[in-house]
């Protein structure tokens, strides 16, 4: 989909979507700055890049987060997951 983060929420809302998928740097971006994430699963690749976009940018305001778990996989892969704290 794409377009404003807040008429793709309200179509998904339309059709009973409750959970989802939101991925990519830019778009994170606008979703969290709009307010519509509620849960955050970071997820950390044993792999240093040395550019890129970065996942959240400047943000106008901090946007306090509580820890829900930290899970590790096997090679190193470490995910995160965070609950907005509203």
């Amino acid at each position: 989909m794409g377009g404003d983060v807040t008429a793709i929420a309200a179509q998904l809302d339309q059709r009973g979507v409750r959970h989802a998928y939101v991925d990519g740097g830019i778009t994170i971006q606008r979703f969290l700055q709009a307010g519509l994430i509620q849960r955050l699963i970071i997820t950390r690749v044993p792999v240093l890049i040395g550019a890129g976009i970065p996942l959240f940018g400047p943000l106008l305001q901090d946007i306090p987060l509580r820890h829900i778990a930290t899970r590790q996989y096997k090679g190193g892969l470490v995910q995160s997951e965070y609950e907005v704290a509203v």
